[in-house]
């Protein structure tokens, strides 16, 4: 205990530590005060994508008007023009509706523009939306109905739930990497190379206590890390931000079909996914620190590994490997939204008994590791 106290105090105490601290502080706020200048300009968007779609629409209409004028009797061409029109005259509506308090009308009408472009499409017609986007959006907005919840931009809202999913999105795709390493990547190999390890080694403690206290050091820094990060987040979300909804629906494909989870759903899996990971890494990077003992070529070495790993869950999409990749959760937004062919878990098992046999290993080394 008296080891893993002075471990933790060593970095806790640290000004690299503190300056992390400060770096997701500035951080976060950057994100806040990014959402607050470009609030503003989310109706502009809104309409430039209602203008977009309006425009593709109309070059629709005289396509299928040049159809008809050269075979009026063309059945088929006559009702994708009358399913065109009909996505036309709603556009039109959805224009005058961007009012905040009128959320749920534009929401109806938005899922009826879907649902006809569904139609168009399935009969042959052309659109600028993929049947992805069209199935994903209606389940959106019929959850959003449902509950009436106002619909946030995915990207630049400022409600706290929201906010929150923001912030967990950037810190689960590369942040959580980057920071524990930051925080823990020189933690055995400084050792090594400041050969302080040959005080440690002359203590009256068994070796194998360094890596351990070592490896529950790193565990206890990252959970305080990301707590830090989230009650930040509720601050600043919290006094400039607005209250949101906590059930807002986030849209998921499960074995190909649509459906939706709420954001604490989706950060409760989330946060469960990166910190898999996280402990996958932390013994990593212990390991290959008694492996090669210096701090840059341990990070490198750590940071190949993730890549091929990364690159092994990208290209190989061969089912039964959900089940043996341990690396498959290093950027775990995508495993959470398309769990197709997959279940979210199923890579848990085998990362935390790699995360078991990478620490006995770095165990049984340093025993009989020597100071070069």
């Amino acid at each position: 205990m008296r080891l893993l106290s002075f471990e933790l105090k060593k970095i806790i105490f640290s000004k690299k530590f503190l300056y992390i601290l400060l770096g997701i502080v500035v951080v976060i706020a950057l994100l806040m005060a990014r959402n607050i200048v470009f609030e503003s300009s989310i109706q502009k968007e809104a309409r430039e994508r209602i203008d977009e779609l309006l425009e593709f629409n109309f070059a629709n209409s005289n396509i299928h008007q040049a159809v008809l004028e050269a075979d009026p009797e063309d059945e088929e061409e006559e009702e994708l023009q009358r399913l065109n029109s009909a996505m036309i005259n709603i556009l039109y509506e959805v224009r005058e509706l961007q009012a905040p308090n009128r959320f749920e009308e534009r929401l109806k009408l938005e899922t009826e523009y879907y649902s006809i472009a569904e139609e168009y499409k399935q009969k042959g017609g052309d659109h600028l939306l993929s049947y992805q986007e069209i199935s994903h959006s209606l389940a959106l907005n019929e959850k959003l109905l449902e509950s009436s919840i106002p619909p946030e931009h995915e990207n630049y809202s400022r409600a706290l739930p929201n906010f929150i999913k923001q912030v967990v999105d950037l810190f689960i795709n590369l942040g959580a990497i980057i920071i524990i390493l930051l925080l823990i990547g020189e933690i055995m190999s400084s050792e090594f190379e400041n050969r302080s390890i040959n005080l440690l080694f002359t203590q009256p403690l068994k070796r194998t206590h360094i890596i351990t206290s070592k490896l529950l050091a790193s565990i206890i820094l990252y959970v305080v890390t990301t707590v830090f990060l989230l009650v930040v987040t509720l601050i600043i979300g919290y006094v400039f931000g607005y209250k949101g909804f906590f059930d807002y629906p986030i849209v998921i494909e499960v074995n190909q079909q649509v459906e939706t989870v709420t954001i604490i759903e989706y950060l409760r899996l989330a946060i469960t996914l990166v910190s898999v990971s996280i402990f996958l890494i932390i013994s990593l990077c212990l390991l290959f620190s008694i492996f090669f003992k210096y701090t840059l070529v341990t990070l490198f070495s750590v940071l190949g590994a993730l890549l091929i790993g990364y690159v092994l869950t990208e290209f190989v999409s061969w089912a039964p490997l959900a089940w043996f990749n341990p690396f498959q959760y290093v950027l775990p937004k995508e495993m959470i939204l398309f769990q197709n062919g997959r279940e979210w878990w199923q890579g848990i098992p085998v990362t935390l008994l790699l995360t078991a046999v990478f620490y006995i290993v770095a165990r049984q080394m340093v025993k009989t590791s020597r100071v070069d």
